[in-house]
């Protein structure tokens, strides 16, 4: 006998979206004030927030969290990862082509916050994050926010985290629900997504939080 089922009415039932928020506590921003803290804002571009193939406006609705959060946290080493691809990305071949010159641009409300900027051809920005900061290791907490929860936030945190286990650093990776978010599409269940990439998260070491206070 065939099963089917249908995963929006699946999530909705589990109320999915609310037992996550409830279950994540807030941090305290004093835990993370200094320097050796990281703020990590990914994919917050033209391409996924206000036009072209791939924008959401869910993506574009947690500008503002992270806003606040880089704002009471002024010391933190502020990084854009931006996805920035040419016509030729192999990208292309399971994506829509995306993020191709002015899609690539930091949306303006949080380009003014400045700080350093990462150019990714891919979905993880590990490699060039790495080269970049090459002391990730000195630092005590590495916060990531953006775009897409299920897709370039979460492959950034999981390799941040086996990468500082690898070498038995100390550093936390740390996760923010508000202000991270993904995509919704009739075959791609935002809430859904959403809830299960945090689990993964959390359940490999990374620290996840509602909000920062």
């Amino acid at each position: 006998m065939k099963i089917s089922f249908d995963e929006r009415e699946l999530c909705g039932a589990l109320l999915c979206g609310q037992i996550e928020v409830n279950n994540k506590p807030t941090l305290m921003r004093k835990t993370l004030s200094g320097k050796k803290t990281m703020l990590v804002i990914v994919d917050m571009v033209k391409g996924f927030c206000e036009k072209g193939a791939l924008s959401s406006a869910r993506c574009r609705a947690v500008a503002p969290e992270i806003k606040r959060i880089a704002e009471i946290l002024p010391d933190a080493d502020r990084v854009f990862v931006r996805d920035c691809h040419t016509e030729q990305s192999a990208e292309f071949a399971y994506f829509p082509a995306h993020c191709v010159g002015e899609e690539s641009q930091i949306i303006g409300e949080l380009l003014s916050l400045g700080g350093t900027e990462v150019k990714k051809n891919s979905t993880n920005a590990f490699v060039q994050l790495l080269g970049a900061r090459s002391n990730l290791l000195d630092y005590d907490n590495i916060l990531i926010t953006g775009v897409c929860t299920d897709i370039c936030v979460m492959q950034l945190a999981l390799s941040l985290r086996a990468y500082i286990s690898e070498f038995n650093g100390k550093g936390n990776v740390v996760v923010f629900t508000d202000a991270v978010d993904t995509y919704d599409s009739p075959v791609h269940n935002a809430d859904l997504y959403n809830m299960t990439a945090i689990k993964l998260m959390e359940q490999s070491g990374v620290l996840v939080f509602r909000r920062l206070v």
